[in-house]
């Protein structure tokens, strides 16, 4: 299978797979209230600002182009930040279903019981490790931003670039759980993407696709945990189905 396509492979897998639904409901959970959230921030910060002049024509017209650049700006911002930052949250969740993934494909059909006691004590490793990928993430957004400076194609270089460290940021992080749980060093996550780049940065280019999709995103980081969970698997032969 392309590689792009693996974030629907995951999706599809979630839900042929009920015993994943549980624990997919926490990042889709998330995943709302967060983007939910950003779009009633930006709209009260901008109605607020224009409600004075709503009073004539002019202004209620201002107010509906307005409500529209707003949209815009929340499908930028969920497509470069806001999803980001729902993950980075979501990462305990994350981790947990992937590990399931992992099961169901070995063929592992006797659940792992849950434990809160180690749930709790991973919690804090991971958030901390998503956090700091965030960090480099939005690091490398703002120092792209000198692409902006570029005359007449500025804007589409930065839009340009903004997808490609998205594609990878993606790549990385999904297919990140499963290396984290073989304790894969730094050094050793980066020779394994390097050596896989087009594949890792085609499944992130369609997580990119995936999470720009209006509603879809809701429940984008399931199924982007599971479909690099299987690309890992399967680029490594550990898959058994």
């Amino acid at each position: 299978m392309p590689s792009p396509l693996y974030i629907v492979r995951g999706a599809i897998f979630v839900w042929s797979h009920r015993i994943l639904w549980k624990y997919a409901a926490a990042p889709v959970i998330i995943s709302i209230i967060i983007i939910l959230g950003s779009y009633i921030l930006l709209y009260d910060f901008f109605i607020n600002l224009i409600s004075p002049y709503t009073s004539n024509w002019y202004g209620q017209v201002i107010y509906y182009l307005l409500l529209v650049l707003i949209t815009v700006a929340l499908l930028g911002l969920s497509l470069f930040i806001v999803t980001r930052l729902a993950s980075a949250i979501a990462a305990p969740f994350n981790d947990v279903i992937s590990r399931k993934v992992e099961e169901i494909t070995a063929e592992i059909f006797s659940e792992t019981p849950f434990s809160l006691f180690l749930f709790f004590k991973d919690s804090g490793r991971l958030l901390v490790h998503s956090f700091k990928l965030l960090g480099l993430y939005l690091a490398m957004l703002i120092l792209g931003l000198a692409l902006l400076l570029v005359p007449v194609i500025g804007g589409a270089l930065y839009t340009g670039f903004g997808i490609l460290v998205s594609a990878y940021m993606f790549g990385y992080e999904y297919l990140g759980y499963p290396m984290d749980r073989r304790r894969f060093s730094w050094a050793q996550k980066k020779k394994f993407i390097r050596s896989r780049l087009s594949s890792i940065l085609g499944f992130g280019l369609g997580n990119v696709a995936f999470a720009a999709i209006p509603i879809v995103n809701f429940f984008f980081i399931p199924a982007a945990v599971v479909g690099g969970t299987l690309l890992f698997l399967d680029i490594t032969n550990e898959s058994k189905k």
